[in-house]
């Protein structure tokens, strides 16, 4: 049941967590979107979370679109079937790629792409490279969705005010039945 939810959920996920962060901390952040729908395709809840101060703490969020679709894809028809689909964004300073998270007991790897990011004293990306993908979700988001992305400006110039880091994009599913 999760394959079916990726497309759908991934069309979501980037514009909530786009809207939350216009300008994004050069030190360490995540933020992620948790999806729960049962097995008609019906979104049960979607919960925004961030440690950044701008995010402003857990949100609740809304999936537009998803029921009518997902039903039409699956023939599902099970209210009693959950699958709970979360969207990771993480962000780690430095030049060296950051350990791979350990998954929670029933969790599955849908997708997970890392990137190598140069960010320049305006904030601006400046370089990217994709150094890790897998999964099976086909990630719409790359370098070209980072390279857009806005981070804070530095007041140091030249090659110091350059930083490096690392983006993990995550996708990774958990499916119930609930009697």
């Amino acid at each position: 049941m999760l394959r079916w939810l990726i497309p759908l959920t991934l069309m979501t996920a980037p514009v909530a967590v786009a809207a939350a962060t216009p300008t994004l901390s050069v030190g360490d952040w995540w933020e992620k979107v948790t999806v729960k729908m049962t097995g008609d395709g019906t979104a049960q809840t979607c919960r925004y979370e961030t440690n950044l101060p701008s995010g402003g703490g857990a949100k609740d969020c809304k999936v537009v679109g998803a029921s009518a679709a997902a039903a039409s894809q699956t023939g599902a028809s099970s209210k009693e079937e959950y699958s709970t689909i979360t969207f990771e964004r993480r962000f780690s300073v430095g030049g060296s790629a950051p350990a791979e998270r350990t998954m929670q007991t029933g969790d599955k790897l849908l997708g997970r792409d890392v990137m190598a990011l140069a960010i320049d004293g305006a904030g601006k990306v400046s370089g990217c490279k994709v150094v890790l993908s897998q999964g099976e979700t086909g990630l719409d988001y790359g370098c070209s969705e980072a390279s857009a992305e806005r981070f804070e400006a530095t007041a140091a110039r030249g090659a110091e005010a350059q930083r490096q880091g690392f983006l993990t994009v995550l996708v990774y599913g958990h499916n119930e039945h609930m009697v």
